[in-house]
């Protein structure tokens, strides 16, 4: 279906999609000299992207397929590359599905299985863990379609475990997919383990015959399991386990065993686990990585050191998290940082002998960091043998010294500026006399995308910003991807246009050379978006498509658009010589709040001098508040009162009308500038009493619109 909608496109007029994937109209078709990445697409509200490739040979070939927790469930989104009828290319992104209903949302994951020789798309696997039972299981779902839909309705129960986790998932096969997860109330990591492509997994009360749940700590390792962090999986095509099948159908899968690799950070020892338990304890002694191993399916693990420093030197090796990679060869990479240092080794032994460190990115190569550079959340996918993408967020300017939270914060947004970096590694199996890595770096950049954060970049989980300082937006850790060209894919998150509000961002490598043969990969050009986003006169000053606020962002039901979140407009006027007048206008106001939610924000935000303001309207199901007031470092401050009005229906209006005195008293002629709105949809999660906020529009979808003049006449 979606090829026959891609003809129509190309033989149309131009259409260029606008970030965050709505259609908007293109004043000229610009076809720039190719970038040596794509231009950064929006996606939608979202942190902590995971992302993925389908494998060469899938109906519907996209570009990638990413998945990120939004708080409220998990969006979904896959991604197309289109050509121009000027020959020149676009990346368009899905509408976001949420694959769980809304029920999920701490934390998402996605794989992908092998292709069947039946079918033309391959099992997609999702997991989002719940936000419904505070964080005590994992919905699952299923998609049979290359992303486009999956099972409805999806198992809200996948495995009926408590007090889990973080999870991470790899296929070992076409249907065959394990989920690892940390379990908190133990400290075990296990692995629950999927016949039917990720929809239903076996657990200890599962169906007679089949593995139970395998515990990933072995006991020569219990000591770890109070103080870990469990890192990602990664499966061994390369070498198949003479013999050994999983369980036959109809109950299992009967498919091809392939080793298993999964990583952790934990204690060297059990002295250790105690100093870390201590309650005056400052430092986590997460030490030491350690790769588990299965080779039976994941019914039983081993595991072996992988690094280790000495506790003395308070490197804690989680910043965030530690990572697995293999290549198509089966050499194994594991890679890690201790907040300054992106590092890396290599097995080419199935993980029994390990190279000595590599510090692959270029700054911070003291025994002390350089000041303000850090360097955090690194991830590492293989390609062909000895080759390996890396990526992680790299931080420049202000005050890093903050171990655990790096970044200088202030009322400016911050100090500190935060961007993707990205390095290739040829060779990366490589070892010099002295046995260490020896790779060959063909690419090493600070920064492939512009900046998406300023300020810090908190590490201490759910407590940042609760217990102590610490901006957490970007959450804890990104992903790369290799497609079948040999391209980098990249899913990071940005605050950049909305602090304190996180969309998960989209960019592929456009130059350089493949991570699977070494050539060169496509070069392309692509068209960049021209998107009208506002006038200063006459106006509106803020514009935005239709079409872009999904349903599924806040109730799940994957509706294409919430007319009544849809924002169109704004516009702002000078009634009187005491008065400001701004006009928010939706795409149809006829139901307030939308289906599934308690009540509506809607928000027009400006700046006035060095000041950022906003105007608010609460909406319930029975009356409407109006408020207008400061924002400092992208949080609003308690507003004031004022009087506004809600004009329902077609592109019905809210409209606040505050004096001047309230909003700073701009005189005329006055510039009200950087304006943008955006809305967002509260609900409580399945009766459980929690409440939760989700974004859904924001307009224009990036950036700001056009600087309005007080008591201006066109």
């Amino acid at each position: 279906m979606r090829r026959q909608v891609q003809a129509v496109l190309a033989a149309s007029a131009l259409a260029i999609v606008s970030v965050g994937g709505g259609l908007g109209s293109v004043n000229a078709a610009v076809v720039a000299a190719a970038p040596a990445w794509s231009p950064p697409l929006t996606l939608g509200a979202g942190a902590e992207p995971s992302i993925r490739t389908l494998p060469a040979g899938a109906l519907d070939k996209q570009a990638a397929i990413v998945s990120a927790p939004a708080g409220t469930g998990s969006n979904f989104w896959y991604i197309d590359e289109l050509r121009n009828p000027d020959g020149s290319y676009r990346l368009k992104s899905s509408a976001p599905q949420q694959p769980d209903l809304g029920t999920g949302g701490g934390d998402s994951e996605i794989s992908v299985g092998r292709l069947p020789a039946s079918g033309k798309c391959p099992a997609i696997a999702y997991t989002g863990l719940h936000n419904i039972d505070l964080l005590d299981n994992f919905t699952a779902a299923r998609s049979d379609s290359c992303g486009e839909s999956f099972t409805n309705p999806p198992n809200l129960y996948a495995t009926q475990t408590t007090l889990t986790d973080r999870q991470w998932q790899s296929f070992d096969g076409i249907k065959t997919n394990h989920l690892i997860y940390h379990k908190v109330d133990t400290g075990q990591i296990v692995d629950s383990v999927s016949y039917d492509g990720g929809f239903t997994y076996v657990t200890q009360s599962g169906p007679a015959g089949l593995a139970a749940i395998g515990s990933v700590i072995d006991p020569a390792h219990a000591y770890t399991q109070p103080q870990v962090k469990i890192g990602n999986l990664v499966t061994d095509y390369a070498h198949p386990v003479t013999g050994a099948h999983y369980p036959a159908a109809p109950l299992g899968s009967g498919e091809q065993i392939h080793p298993l690799y999964a990583i952790f950070a934990g204690t060297a020892n059990a002295a250790e686990t105690a100093m870390a338990q201590l309650p005056n304890a400052i430092y986590d002694y997460l030490d030491t990585l350690y790769l588990a191993s299965s080779r039976d399916g994941g019914r039983t693990w081993t595991d072996s050191k992988i690094y280790s420093v000495p506790a003395a030197s308070h490197r804690e090796l989680d910043l965030v998290f530690p990572v697995i990679g293999i290549d198509s060869a089966g050499g194994l990479y594991a890679a890690w940082s201790d907040g300054f240092k992106i590092s890396y080794a290599s097995s080419t032994s199935h993980g029994v002998r390990w190279t000595k460190p590599f510090q692959i990115n270029s700054d911070n190569r003291g025994t002390t960091h350089d000041p303000g550079r850090a360097d955090l959340f690194p991830w590492l996918v293989g390609g062909g043998p000895g080759k390996v993408d890396v990526v992680w967020y790299h931080g420049q300017g202000g005050n890093t010294d903050a171990y655990r939270n790096p970044g200088t914060q202030d009322a400016a947004h911050g100090t500190t500026s935060w961007t993707v970096a990205f390095a290739q590694l040829f060779n990366a199996t490589a070892v010099n006399s002295s046995g260490g890595a020896k790779p060959t770096v063909t690419m090493n950049s600070p920064a492939i995308t512009p900046v998406i954060h300023r300020g810090s970049v908190c590490n201490n989980g759910t407590v940042c910003g609760i217990t102590g300082p610490g901006d957490r937006t970007l959450l804890d850790f990104f992903q790369v991807a290799i497609d079948d060209a040999g391209r980098a894919n990249v899913a990071y998150a940005s605050d950049i246009t909305s602090p304190g509000t996180a969309s998960t961002v989209y960019t592929r490598q456009n130059s350089g050379l493949s991570a699977l043969n070494g050539l060169a990969v496509p070069r392309l050009a692509f068209s960049q978006p021209v998107v009208p986003t506002g006038t200063s006169c006459p106006g509106p000053q803020v514009l935005d498509p239709a079409g872009d606020a999904s349903g599924s962002t806040t109730n799940g039901t994957g509706e294409a658009d919430i007319a009544s979140d849809d924002i169109l407009n704004v516009r702002f006027t000078t009634p009187d010589s005491t008065h400001l007048k701004v006009a928010l206008t939706l795409n149809n106001l006829t139901t307030t709040p939308a289906p599934g939610t308690a009540s509506t924000q809607y928000l027009v935000h400006w700046t006035f001098k060095t000041v950022d303001y906003y105007a608010a309207a609460d909406v319930g199901p029975a009356k409407a508040t109006y408020t207008v007031g400061t924002s400092t470092a992208g949080k609003n401050n308690p507003g004031t009162t004022v009087t506004g009005a809600l004009t329902p229906g077609p592109k019905g209006r809210i409209t606040w009308t505050p004096a001047r005195a309230a909003i700073g008293n701009p005189p005329n002629g006055a510039a009200l500038s950087k304006p943008y709105a955006d809305d967002h949809g509260s609900f409580t999660a399945l009766g459980t009493g929690l409440h939760y906020v989700a974004a859904v529009d924001r307009a224009p979808d990036a950036g700001n619109g056009a600087t309005y003049l007080v008591g201006g006449r066109c």
